[in-house]
């Protein structure tokens, strides 16, 4: 028997043959199908995606650069204080001005010399002149936009743009006049002199205005008790003169009854003052005295240049020009046990009048 004893037999109609052309398509298609799965598998980074050109980005247009506009400066105030100005009046004046000069907005220097020049550099509001300036008629006259105020300092040409402050220094006759008042007031049978310079116009009036103020005071001035001497008495030296010719003019009146002094400014110095108080005399004088005759000293008639800038200033800083301005007197240093309270008002009075013009002091004083 054979191995295959049950093999079937299938009918020969069941075999055919295939066309070529059928075999081949049989042939390729199980290749087709393993192509495909192979593709299918492929890693998605194996295939090439295309990219797109990168976009080109606008290019910014160079612009034009800003140059910064120059801002103008402030107006600025100027206060010239040379070198030797009187310190204490420089920080008065800077003093009084820093209120003005915040609310207006100006910038504000303090220098110590000014040209022509300074004034096309910057736009000059306003220039305080103090002694020893120099130069201020050329920038008066030079800077007509600029308004200058000066305190103090003579020999100014008048300009519509110039405010002066005491153009011709201190009015002595002023000062010698109420000394002359005060030391009659105070002193019994108005025994009274004054120590003045020779050969001086200004100390000149200040003694005359002295004589007048006494017999303002007290009229013909006799004395009832003796020595029977018609006062008020006067004496004077050279400006040039010693301590001890001084000395011998204050004895003059001391040999003469006198018991109250005034000192002209600039007679003398402090020695004089001292030998003056040692004597029993009281001194009324224009200057700071020494401390160590504090009880013999009456009072200081002062000159005071930073009150004359204070009043003046509000009017200078409202636009007013061309003005000047007498340096008022004012009593400082009082001593209260030798001028009492209500005599330091009619002195006072005195001094109103005076500055006022009210009464004649004796003298012909320089316009």
């Amino acid at each position: 028997m054979g191995e295959f004893q049950n093999e079937v037999k299938y009918p020969s109609y069941l075999f055919f043959p295939l066309p070529v052309n059928a075999m081949k398509k049989i042939y390729l298609f199980p290749i087709l199908i393993v192509l495909l799965i192979l593709s299918a598998c492929a890693s998605p980074g194996d295939i090439e995606t295309p990219t797109s050109a990168p976009a080109e980005l606008p290019t910014a247009l160079p612009t034009a650069t800003l140059v910064p506009t120059a801002t103008a400066l402030p107006p600025v105030g100027i206060l010239l204080a040379p070198t030797g100005a009187n310190p204490e009046l420089v920080d008065f004046v800077i003093e009084s001005v820093t209120d003005f000069v915040a609310d207006s907005g100006i910038r504000f220097q303090v220098l110590q010399s000014l040209t022509v020049d300074s004034f096309e550099r910057e736009t000059v509001q306003w220039v305080v002149a103090l002694p020893p300036a120099a130069n201020l008629n050329e920038l008066v006259a030079a800077s007509a936009q600029t308004r200058f105020l000066t305190v103090g300092i003579q020999g100014l040409d008048s300009a519509p743009n110039l405010s002066m402050i005491a153009p011709d220094g201190p009015r002595l006759d002023h000062q010698g006049f109420v000394a002359g008042y005060i030391a009659a007031m105070i002193t019994t049978d108005w025994r009274v002199g004054v120590i003045s310079i020779a050969e001086s116009i200004a100390e000149g009036d200040a003694r005359n205005a002295f004589l007048t103020g006494v017999e303002f005071y007290c009229g013909m001035c006799a004395p009832t008790y003796p020595p029977y001497i018609e006062y008020p008495l006067y004496v004077e030296a050279a400006g040039s003169a010693g301590a001890a010719e001084w000395q011998s003019a204050a004895d003059i009146l001391l040999s003469r009854g006198v018991e109250t002094v005034y000192v002209v400014p600039g007679a003398g110095d402090e020695n004089l003052l001292r030998y003056l108080a040692n004597s029993g005399v009281k001194i009324i004088g224009g200057a700071v005295h020494p401390e160590d005759i504090a009880d013999a000293w009456v009072a200081t008639l002062d000159f005071s240049p930073s009150q004359a800038f204070l009043d003046f200033w509000p009017d200078f800083v409202a636009g007013q020009d061309g003005q000047t301005i007498d340096v008022p007197l004012s009593m400082i240093y009082i001593n209260d046990d030798l001028l009492s309270i209500g005599r330091q008002r009619l002195v006072r009075e005195v001094i109103a009048d005076v500055l006022a013009g009210y009464i004649d002091l004796g003298t012909n004083p320089a316009p």
